[in-house]
């Protein structure tokens, strides 16, 4: 009897020690996928196979990869939109337009409706991008194609400013049969690349799809997005970050 006890003792220590392995085994595996993802992605930083930010026209040019949206990436931190409520989802109906339209456009799915044609392709008698130009330095364009502006993390049109804007636009490219538009979607510089990417994109098609509803041909007016990369100030300021939120836009006349 005196036996058997010290040897159940023994046998119950051995039973703990490997439950409480296992446990942290677990723990330990669970570190080094992280501590490996992490590791990735600081190589591809190294080598710069993440690459920049890039220009996307449509929904098949856009890629986002998952640890992107979910890890902050530089000083940014994403829990902004959590304390404003608004944290990114990959979702084309996450800004949903009020009830009143004379205040704000907006569009549920604003990929909708491509132009038949991507200028520069071969067939298309619209060449590329280059050869767009500004309308702000020709004078009597300036006051007609002035940039639209945008409230932080959104991609409705708001306000009588900015749908006037839009008005005048429409009106001149009715009248105007001959020149195409490329509208540029800008952020400021906030946030992760490719999520700037994407709200650059919703942005720029927003304005597309609220001139095509004012009667202009979708075949003459393309989207492209350069997310922060070309902000107009360098200011790290609400009134700064405020001017780069917008869309601009780029005219060719045939």
């Amino acid at each position: 009897m005196s036996i058997t006890r010290p040897i159940y003792l023994i046998a119950l220590i051995g039973v703990s020690c490997v439950l409480s392995s296992c446990s942290r085994n677990g723990d330990v595996w669970e570190n080094t996928k992280s501590a490996g993802r992490h590791m990735k992605r600081g190589v591809k930083a190294l080598t710069g196979t993440c690459g920049d930010s890039r220009q996307i026209q449509c929904r098949d040019d856009f890629e986002c990869i998952e640890e992107d949206a979910c890890y902050p990436q530089e000083d940014f931190q994403e829990y902004d939109y959590q304390e404003q409520g608004n944290y990114p989802q990959n979702s084309a109906n996450d800004f949903i337009p009020l009830n009143d339209p004379s205040n704000e456009l907006g569009q549920r799915n604003p990929l909708a409706t491509p132009p038949n044609a991507t200028p520069g392709d071969p067939g298309c008698p619209v060449p590329g991008i280059q050869a767009f130009h500004d309308p702000s330095e020709i004078p009597q364009l300036a006051c007609i194609f002035q940039p639209i502006h945008f409230d932080y993390d959104s991609s409705l049109i708001k306000g009588s400013e900015n749908l006037q804007i839009i008005h005048h636009i429409a009106d001149f490219l009715q009248s105007h049969p001959h020149i195409y538009v490329f509208i540029e979607g800008h952020t400021d510089e906030r946030g992760p690349q490719a999520y700037n990417l994407a709200l650059g994109a919703r942005r720029a098609n927003t304005v597309r799809n609220a001139l095509t509803g004012e009667g202009v041909d979708g075949d003459r007016l393309f989207t492209i997005s350069y997310g922060k990369e070309r902000p107009v100030i360098s200011e790290h300021s609400e009134s700064g970050w405020a001017r780069n939120r917008r869309a601009e836009f780029k005219i060719y006349e045939r």
